[in-house]
This record gives C-alpha cells, sequence and structure tokens, in this order.
C-alpha cells in the first residue's frame, strides 16, 4: 500500500529513549496531562466508539478528508481512555499523548505487529506521530485534502479500528 498522504509526511518525534523521556517530562511540567478518576476511561473509550461509527458512515459516503480525521480522533479518544485506564491522567495534548504511550511503555510487540499489517510505516509509535500528521493536512490543507484517496482513508480507518479494538482489550 502506497497512500500519498501518508508517504509524504515527515513525522518530528523524538527518536531515542532519552529524548522521548526529556519531552515526556517537558509535557508534565507544561501541565499537558490532567489526573482524573480511573473510571473516566470510560467515556473516553466511549467517545473513540462513537468516533468509529461516525467515519464508517463517512467512508461509506465516500468521504475521505472526515474518515481520515475521524480515524484520528478515534485513537487520540482511545489513547487518553489507555493512559486514564493505567495512569489516572488524560493528556490534553495530542503529542503528548503518544509520548505518555511510550514512554510508560502501555504498547506491547503485538499491537505494532497488528498496526503494521495496517501500513508499514504504523510498526512503532511512530505511527501515532503519522495519524496525528495526516489529520493536520485533512483538516487544516485547503489543497491537499482534494487528493485524499479510498485507500488512504482505509488505512486510516483499519489503523483505528486496531487501536480502539486494543485498547477496549487493555482496559478490561
Amino acid at each position: 500500500m502506497s497512500g500519498n498522504i501518508f508517504e509524504e509526511i515527515n513525522v518530528k518525534f523524538p527518536k531515542n529513549e532519552d529524548k522521548i523521556a526529556r519531552a515526556f517530562e517537558s509535557c508534565k511540567a507544561r501541565n499537558k496531562f490532567i489526573d482524573v478518576p480511573k473510571e473516566s476511561y470510560k467515556e473516553h473509550l466511549e467517545m473513540a466508539k462513537d468516533d468509529l461509527v461516525s467515519l464508517n458512515y463517512d467512508f461509506n459516503k465516500e468521504n475521505w478528508r472526515w474518515t481520515i480525521i475521524k480515524s484520528y480522533y478515534s485513537i487520540f479518544h482511545a489513547t487518553n481512555a489507555l493512559l486514564i485506564n493505567k495512569l489516572d491522567f488524560f493528556s490534553k495534548d495530542h503529542l503528548c499523548a503518544i509520548l505518555a504511550l511510550k514512554y510508560k511503555d502501555l504498547m506491547n510487540d503485538n499491537i505494532y505487529q497488528e498496526l503494521g499489517k495496517v501500513y508499514e510505516k504504523f510498526s512503532d509509535i511512530f505511527g501515532f506521530a503519522i495519524m496525528f500528521e495526516a489529520r493536520k493536512l485533512s483538516q487544516y490543507s485547503a489543497t491537499k485534502w482534494k487528493n485524499l484517496t479510498k485507500e488512504e482513508a482505509e488505512i486510516a480507518r483499519k489503523f483505528a479500528k486496531k487501536f480502539v479494538s486494543y485498547v477496549e482489550g487493555e482496559c478490561k
């Protein structure tokens, strides 16, 4: 598979453990994580699943732009559900949420392998950063959103479905 939107994305994400740790601590210092009751993970997971339903509607209507945007938000809400369930906080910042997943080692190798089957660039934590950038292009680029394809939308949709399913299993 080679979706154009994913191929052109240059991920700006810390590449080693030390840089990830420093970036995570920076997120903490900037109050990007908010302590919440553990049970509130259910609301975030419900939002993630609601976004999945909505993105499937858009996919069936061949609205590739909103499929990608809603796929991303489904992933973001699921990420926060996992953070709340495991760490009792959520992140109001997209990049900080991804950093917390990696720094706190909340993703096992099996999910990375499964996500890699969806699209080769999703084989590790950088897949989340790629989805973040894809969402930004889909949402804010006045020209690029017109060139989105069914293949790209399907990649995003599959990634969201697999990740939400993973989080649902981890939060039981």
